[in-house]
C-alpha cells in the first residue's frame, strides 16, 4: 500500500486541518487507532469482568504485532506506561555495586537520562559521551567504558538534532563487552526501521505517542534473552505471574516478559499501541522509513530555499524524520508565526524542529514554506 494515498492522509482528521509537522512531540493518531481505543471502552461499558478476559485474550496478538515491528519476540515483550518506565526496568533490576557505571550522551533527552541519576546514591557513576555536531562522539566509548561499565544507554535518534545513530555498531560494542545495550526507541520506531535482532539491542523503550502515531500514556519494552536472565522485577503484582488465576500464596515468575507488568494493564492505551503498530506494518516498515526521509528531504530543501540554515550533516545514513532549520535571531518569532497560521512545529536544538510523518504532502512543505518567505520579505 502506498503511503502517499489519499485513503492514509484521511485516516487522519488533525492533518486536514492544519499542518502538521510535529510528531517528534506528539504524533497524529488516526481513525483506526480511535476506533480500537473506542471499541475497547465501549466492552468495558457493556460487559464488565467478561470485557477484562477478552482484553487478555488479545494481548498475546498485541506482543506478536509488537515484535513484528521491531523484528523480537512476542514473550520479551512487556506494556509500559513510558518510556522512562521501561527504562526504570534496568535502573531498579540489576544489583548495582559501588563503582559500576552508565555511560549516556551529554545531551540525552530526559527521559534517557533522569532514570540513570537515581543510581548515583548507590555510588554508581554516569559517564557523559561528549557531543559533537549534535551528535554522541562514539569515537569515545572506548575511553568511557570499562570493566564496570554495565549499560551504555542511548536514543535511536537524537531529539534535539535528529541524528540517527548506527545501532549496529553500539550493539557489538557492548556485546562484545558483556554490556547491556539499552536504546530509547521513541524518536524512532514508527518512522525509521529498528530491528533489535540485528543490532544487538538488549533493552529498547518505545513511547507509543510519538513517531508511533499512538496514544498517551502506552508504551512497550523488548528485551533481549541474555537481559531478561539479568533483570530482576522491581515491581512484582497479580499479573506477573505465570497463572495470575490460579492465586497462589508464593508467586511463580512467569517465564517470559510479563514477570515485568504487575498489574491491571492499560486496554485501552495497547489496543490503541497495537492498531498503531498494525497500521506501520499494513504500509510496511521500509516503505514508511523511505516515505518520511524522503518528505524530509523536499521539506529541507524549501527551508533552504527561503532562507533558513538546515543543522543536519551530508551524511543520509544518520537522517532521520526530525529536521532542525535555523532562521538565525529569529526563530522565536518565526516559530510564533507559522504556529499562528496552523503550521505545529516546535523550538528544539537551538532551532525550529520539523517532524513530517506519512500523513504529510508536498502542500503541507510548500505553504510552509510560502509562510517563511513572506516573514521573511516584510522583515525587509
Amino acid at each position: 500500500m502506498s503511503t502517499n494515498s489519499s485513503w492514509v492522509r484521511n485516516q487522519y482528521p488533525g492533518a486536514q486541518n492544519r499542518v502538521y509537522l510535529d510528531a517528534a512531540a506528539v504524533g497524529l493518531i488516526s481513525l483506526r487507532v480511535c476506533s480500537e481505543i473506542n471499541r475497547v471502552a465501549d466492552e468495558h461499558a457493556q460487559l464488565g469482568a467478561t470485557a477484562g478476559v477478552n482484553w487478555r485474550e488479545a494481548l498475546s496478538r498485541s506482543r506478536e504485532v509488537i515484535a513484528r515491528l521491531i523484528n523480537g519476540k512476542c514473550d520479551n515483550v512487556a506494556f509500559t506506561q513510558n518510556t522512562s518506565t521501561g527504562l526504570s526496568l534496568v535502573v531498579n533490576g540489576l544489583d548495582w555495586m559501588p563503582g559500576d557505571n552508565v555511560v549516556v550522551p551529554a545531551a540525552e533527552f530526559p527521559s534517557n537520562f533522569y532514570p540513570w541519576t537515581t543510581l548515583r546514591g548507590k555510588g554508581v557513576q554516569i559517564r557523559e559521551i561528549p557531543m559533537t555536531n549534535g551528535a554522541a562522539d562514539l569515537s569515545q566509548l572506548d575511553n568511557l567504558c570499562d570493566s564496570r561499565t554495565r549499560v551504555v544507554a542511548i536514543s535511536a535518534v537524537q531529539y534535539s538534532s535528529g541524528y540517527r545513530y548506527n545501532l549496529a555498531r553500539i550493539g557489538e560494542f557492548c556485546r562484545q563487552r558483556d554490556t547491556l545495550f539499552v536504546v530509547d526507541g521513541t524518536q524512532a520506531v514508527g518512522a525509521m526501521v529498528v530491528d533489535v535482532d540485528t543490532t544487538l539491542i538488549d533493552v529498547l523503550s518505545v513511547s507509543a505517542h510519538k513517531w508511533m502515531l499512538g496514544p498517551f500514556g502506552a508504551a512497550f519494552v523488548h528485551l533481549s534473552d541474555r537481559s531478561m536472565n539479568m533483570l530482576t522485577p522491581s515491581t512484582v503484582g497479580w499479573l506477573s505471574v505465570q497463572d495470575p488465576f490460579a492465586f497462589t500464596h508464593e508467586p511463580q515468575l512467569a517465564r517470559d516478559a510479563r514477570r515485568f507488568e504487575s498489574g491491571t494493564e492499560n486496554a485501552t492505551g495497547i489496543a490503541g499501541l497495537t492498531a498503531a503498530a498494525e497500521f506501520v506494518l499494513e504500509l510496511g516498515r521500509s516503505q514508511v522509513q523511505q516515505t518520511v526521509l524522503d518528505m524530509t528531504c523536499e521539506l529541507g530543501d524549501l527551508l533552504q530555499e527561503a532562507g533558513l540554515r538546515l543543522t543536519r550533516g551530508p551524511d543520509q545514513r544518520h537522517w532521520s524524520g526530525i529536521l532542525i532549520a535555523d532562521a538565525g535571531q529569529s526563530n522565536e518569532a518565526l516559530h510564533e508565526r507559522l504556529s499562528d497560521a496552523g503550521v505545529q512545529c516546535s523550538l528544539r536544538g537551538g532551532g525550529i524542529r520539523f517532524s513530517p510523518h506519512y500523513y504529510n504532502t508536498t502542500d503541507d512543505f510548500t505553504h510552509t514554506a510560502s509562510l517563511i518567505n513572506r516573514a521573511a520579505s516584510q522583515q525587509h
